[in-house]
């Protein structure tokens, strides 16, 4: 894995929006890979609740016969969770506030995703 490479694309993606709080990579069991936030903000504690997020509507999908994940969005008063796949083994995880613009968001989500992708 390049950690390297991985932190300038979340550094590129924080750049695309003032709003975005935090971003990180983790497996999908779990285990913080990479991140970038704030000290307020634990990336154990993100990567264990993004992990459970996932797992549930990777599930919910399955018995209700939707395909696969494309993406998990939650859509609180104070803002936005994001989590978008990454290759088989991670995810990608962001926290934005409520003003955020979602279509750009999610679009450049995908994007970062996919590059992730290629490094893991």
């Amino acid at each position: 894995m390049e950690k390297d490479k991985i932190k300038s694309i979340l550094t590129k993606l924080i750049s695309k929006s003032s709003q975005i709080e935090a971003v990180a990579v983790m497996t999908r069991d779990g285990m913080p890979l990479v991140s970038r936030m704030d000290a307020e903000m634990d990336s154990g504690t993100l990567s264990a609740i993004s992990a459970s997020l996932l797992s549930l509507a990777e599930r919910a999908l399955k018995d209700m016969s939707k395909g696969d994940l494309q993406q998990v969005l939650i859509h609180g008063t104070g803002g936005f969770v994001i989590l978008v796949g990454v290759g088989n083994n991670a995810v990608l995880s962001i926290i934005s506030a409520f003003d955020s613009r979602l279509g750009m968001l999610l679009h450049e989500a995908r994007l970062s995703a996919r590059e992730i992708a290629d490094l893991l």
